[in-house]
């Protein structure tokens, strides 16, 4: 039996080196899986279309044949860019987030310029740009700040185009025929048009709701849109970030929500681009590009032969190394349980499980303690007196704090949703005033639960040396 102990313990630390190696391998795994991404954003023209995915620039013809494919070494894009936009005269924008950035590169040779450069000082987090007139040569939308930002190609200062809570989120842009500007008013769950001023800014305009009788569920974050011909607005809508689904939407500029196009069960639209009569739709997570009839909302499969062939290979290494993530995950678990095991195994029986503590037998301690003379109260720490009046005072207040603090919280999602929200919004509304009245009155019970039991801990033990005695708070 002695011999089996070191064999045990060796057992066990070869179980935790295996065990560390298992989840080296499950983060690096993922790592790798991240890497393979499907089409994220897309650009297109009437001679060509662009678009990223898995590190990798793809040039494609209108009609789905692919022309050429750009690594990173060519395109030096070593991070998933943020937005792509064809110039009138065929220069690709690309928007990048870290650091924000925007860059024009000729598509033939790959020479790329920086533009906008005051975009690194303002802009932090996720952007869309898009091609303006002077004085503003670039627009960008800034979702962390809320706004939209005007910006020279090459040196100037950026400047605010709307006023400060008129968007939340901004995401998507395109310019519709009249010259105004169409934005993806996200977390308004909106999709909002713009009219430009005389001074170059915008005020808002025209609105419709994305949260309407065609939206799917809670699929009503709208992110990317295009302008058609004809007008209607093309809108992709997202659910929250935990649940990876979006659909497209068709819209009228005065009615709102006309039609919800059928994209394939599960797809996840990331990005839209016009290109002649269609629409091409990106889907990151089935790696696949949709063709949409602009006319019949007809759907299907975009790209030729060799194209769809490297979207699934794309996906098949995605695939292999998630599997090999749960492999990993399984043999994390394993080793974990087979460590335990072993170090069980290498310890001495009489010290593997803590001893429960000897109880004290009250039947016995009258014959064992000597009587005393009256009753010995038992002294109370004066910390503890101290504590349990913070205790009771916090009782009273906190309550209120965070009674008071539900009603700042719905008067600010009130004034967000502005002075007349849709039908949809004020039941939200609704809904969370009733919640917040709910917690209210759960809240005020808490009090007295608070009091009561701070007024038992006020309690004095005391003992004769046969019985327990407990003097009440108000002296019996």
């Amino acid at each position: 039996m002695q011999n089996s102990r070191p064999l045990a313990t060796g057992l066990a630390l070869l179980f935790l080196a295996l065990l560390l190696l298992a989840l080296l391998a499950r983060f690096w795994v993922t790592e790798k899986a991240y890497a393979f991404t499907g089409p994220i954003h897309i650009a297109a023209d009437e001679e060509q279309v662009f678009l990223f995915a898995s590190g990798d620039m793809y040039r494609l013809s209108p009609s789905g044949q692919l022309l050429d494919v750009l690594g990173p070494e060519v395109t030096g894009l070593h991070d998933d860019p943020i937005d792509l936009r064809i110039l009138p005269a065929g220069q690709l924008l690309i928007g990048e987030q870290r650091p924000a950035s925007v860059r024009q590169c000729d598509p033939e040779s790959w020479v790329c310029r920086p533009l906008g450069t005051a975009a690194r000082a303002v802009i932090e987090r996720q952007f869309k740009v898009l091609a303006g007139s002077a004085p503003n040569d670039l627009i960008l939308s800034d979702a962390r700040g809320d706004t939209l930002w005007g910006m020279p190609e090459v040196g100037g200062e950026a400047r605010k185009l709307v006023e400060d809570r008129t968007l939340a989120g901004p995401n998507g842009m395109v310019h519709s025929e009249s010259g105004r500007l169409w934005i993806a008013d996200t977390d308004h769950r909106r999709i909002l048009e713009l009219v430009p001023a005389s001074d170059g800014s915008f005020r808002p305009g025209r609105e419709h709701s994305a949260m309407n009788p065609l939206t799917v569920g809670e699929r009503f974050y709208p992110t990317m849109l295009e302008v058609s011909a004809d007008g209607r607005i093309w809108v992709t809508q997202a659910a929250e970030f935990s649940q990876p689904y979006s659909d497209l939407l068709v819209y009228d500029p005065e009615d709102g929500a006309q039609a919800l196009v059928g994209l394939p069960q599960g797809s996840y639209a990331t990005d839209i681009v016009i290109s002649g009569d269609q629409l091409l739709v990106t889907d990151m997570d089935r790696h696949q590009v949709y063709r949409v009839d602009s006319q019949t909302l007809a759907v299907s499969e975009f790209g030729d032969r060799e194209f769809r062939r490297r979207m699934e290979h794309i996906k098949q290494q995605r695939s292999l190394y998630q599997g090999l993530g749960h492999v990993a995950l399984a043999g994390v678990v394993l080793f974990a349980v087979l460590m335990i095991l072993a170090a069980i195994k290498a310890t001495p029986k009489e010290k593997r499980w803590t001893q429960p503590p000897a109880m004290f037998d009250l039947s016995t301690a009258a014959e064992q303690v000597p009587r005393v003379s009256g009753i010995h109260w038992f002294e109370r720490n004066p910390k503890l007196d101290r504590s349990l009046r913070w205790l009771e005072i916090a009782g009273y207040v906190l309550p209120l704090l965070m009674v008071a603090g539900g009603l700042v919280l719905y008067a600010w999602v009130r004034i967000q949703a502005g002075p007349a929200p849709a039908e949809e919004v004020e039941s939200k509304l609704g809904s969370l005033l009733m919640i917040l009245v709910l917690s209210g009155v759960l809240m005020a019970l808490i009090v007295p639960l608070i009091r009561f039991s701070t007024q038992a801990m006020k309690h004095k033990l005391g003992t004769d040396g046969r019985r327990l005695y407990i003097r009440l708070a108000n002296g019996r």
